[in-house]
């Protein structure tokens, strides 16, 4: 009887092991799957925007200082001003201006195409060039399983001349 309960108990104890790991095994490709479709995306709007294909959101909304390691790497310092970037990436419901494309009709395994919003980036502009502010949303099997990159590119001449890289948690407004 002894006997019986103590493998009864090690059973139960290695389905829920196995169960929590499933889980987690399963969270962690969503996450693969979301962050794939939005890197790719990131790359295809990239890969549009020079090629004349995507537009660039021109809407001069409100916008947010630039902190970090990253400001002044794109853009010239300009003394006295304030350096700023894009912010409509940041508005709710995210993605869904019209100026937001899907540049892939679906991704495998996703449950959402990936969408990206490329934003001209004045504040930023390279002597003799355009800076943007280009964000990509990609989504795992799972809608709430969300990975957010952007790309911040400074183009001359059709050329990109500088490109800086990052992953983003959304807030939205």
């Amino acid at each position: 009887m002894a006997v019986s309960a103590a493998v009864a108990a090690s059973t139960a104890i290695w389905f829920e092991s196995a169960l929590t790991e499933s889980r987690r095994t399963r969270a962690l490709s969503d996450r693969l799957i979301a962050f794939h479709a939005a890197d790719a995306a990131l790359g295809a709007c990239t890969v549009a925007l020079l090629r004349g294909t995507a537009l660039a959101s021109s809407a001069r909304e409100p916008q947010g200082e630039l902190h970090g390691e990253l400001k002044g790497e794109l853009q010239s310092e300009l003394p006295g001003q304030p350096q700023r970037e894009p912010t409509m990436w940041q508005r709710a419901p995210a993605l869904a201006h019209p100026d937001a494309f899907q540049p892939f009709a679906d991704w495998p395994m996703a449950a959402q195409s990936p969408r990206c919003l490329i934003e001209a980036w004045p504040d930023a502009d390279p002597p003799d060039g355009r800076a943007y502010l280009i964000t990509a949303r990609g989504v795992g099997a799972q809608a709430s399983s969300a990975v957010w990159l952007q790309t911040q590119v400074a183009v001359r001449g059709g050329r990109v001349v500088a490109q800086r890289w990052r992953r983003v948690a959304a807030l939205h407004r």
